[in-house]
């Protein structure tokens, strides 16, 4: 049995978090065991799945100080028998496999999922990023990231060199796809929209690199052109609110939809005719992929995460990062081209396989 302990700022619904819970179930078949580490106050919504999974969650909030949060971590190491500390919190991570190195933990793995962390570049952030980085280059034993965009900012530019380094891709678990039945008519009659209608959708948590607000922009002058076409808003967050004034305040209201966090996502996405992505951040997005899974046309900023998923499929179309323009006029070419050609049901890329990624991980946690 591999032990490994992953850590996280909470077990939220993102990517990252949502990803690596979804690994658990297969590599417990190859004798590798989850538990997770969250450095921030409260609850996950996550916590529950991992406990049925059979994992725990142990809380280690920052707070009081670094010191306090440095003593309660090593001790929570030197009591247990983990093999492996797997750190997901960004450059933060320098911090996190030092102090696993100090409580005699062997494997520490650091692991870049974005192109930024959402702050603003100053001196003293400069000087944090310096100090973190030489951390993780001293103590961490394996470099990962979900894309070479990720591995470049994250690390450096000619990673390549550094035999620590691995790009495991995000994985995908297709079997919720194939389950999930088209249900059209039950998701329109939902959210009460005509049958004649077409409807964009966008899953993601209600935060300002999302950029939901660009996209409503858009969608205001589309809608404007097209008044068939409804916009779906999937997620939660600190915007959520404000958006839905943005909404109102663009009249806008009835053709856009706000319905929180869902549990049925692939059924959402399967009664969709096109996905969005205007986000001005992200690593590798996994709601691309699942998009993709869907069978659903993606029109994406040009971020490198979603250029390295374009590689290996005909079905994203990029537009340049906060162009609302842009995004209003693919969407509106997009709908038209869907109502003039029949829609080709795609293959889904294997390199995205939730299977392949988690042999790839176990590579890395056997090595």
């Amino acid at each position: 049995m591999i032990k490994v302990l992953h850590i996280f700022g909470k077990m939220v619904r993102g990517g990252s978090e949502l990803r690596t819970v979804e690994l658990m179930p297969l590599l417990s078949e190859k004798g590798v065991h989850f538990d997770f580490c969250t450095v921030l106050p409260g609850k996950g919504p996550l916590d529950e799945k991992i406990h049925q999974l059979g994992g725990k969650v142990l809380p280690c909030p920052l707070r009081p100080g670094l010191v306090s949060f440095g003593r309660r971590f090593v001790k929570l190491l030197e009591q247990s028998d983990y093999d492996i500390v797997h750190s997901h919190t960004h450059y933060f991570s320098g911090n996190i496999v030092r102090l696993a190195d100090k409580a005699g933990i062997g494997k520490r793995i650091v692991h870049f999922r974005s192109i930024g962390d959402g702050k603003k570049v100053t001196l003293k952030r400069k000087l944090y990023h310096h100090i973190m980085r030489g951390m993780i280059d001293k103590y961490a034993t394996a470099i990962l990231a979900v894309g070479s965009g990720a591995m470049e900012y994250g690390w450096r530019q000619d990673w390549p060199k550094d035999p620590r380094c691995k790009i495991i891709h995000n994985g995908l678990d297709l079997s919720v796809f194939d389950q999930a039945v088209i249900d059209r008519d039950g998701v329109y009659s939902e959210l009460g929209i005509p049958k004649d209608g077409k409807l964009v959708i966008y899953v993601a948590r209600f935060i300002w690199e999302k950029a939901h607000d660009l996209l409503l922009d858009a969608a205001a002058q589309v809608i404007l052109e097209n008044p068939k076409i409804h916009f779906l808003f999937v997620g939660d967050g600190e915007l959520r609110q404000a958006m839905e004034a943005k909404a109102h305040a663009l009249k806008i209201e009835k053709h856009v939809h706000f319905v929180g966090e869902r549990d049925d996502v692939p059924r959402l996405l399967k009664a969709s005719d096109c996905f969005v992505l205007p986000s001005l951040r992200e690593g590798l997005p996994g709601v691309v992929l699942e998009a993709i899974a869907a069978n659903l046309p993606v029109i994406a900023a040009d971020l490198p995460g979603v250029r390295e998923i374009a590689e290996h499929t005909d079905l994203i179309y990029l537009v340049p990062i906060g162009d609302r323009d842009a995004i209003h006029k693919k969407i509106l070419k997009t709908v038209e081209e869907l109502d003039s050609q029949p829609h080709i049901k795609r293959s889904f890329p294997v390199e995205f396989d939730l299977h392949h990624c988690a042999e790839q991980l176990f590579k890395v946690y056997s090595r």
